[in-house]
């Protein structure tokens, strides 16, 4: 999930997958925890309901 994410973000904008994550962790580490916890939480919902 979180590959797709950064795929479509590092598409967009004309970088890598690892270079939007390592920017997003250095700008701000907290919003970088968000969106990392974010993602496992969705990740897991997503694993619970799969039927």
């Amino acid at each position: 999930m979180l590959l797709h994410l950064t795929t479509l973000i590092g598409g967009l904008h004309g970088t890598s997958p690892l270079r939007v994550v390592h920017w997003l962790f250095r700008d701000n580490p907290a919003i970088g925890l968000i969106v990392l916890t974010g993602i496992i939480l969705y990740s897991i919902y997503r694993y619970m309901n799969r039927r």
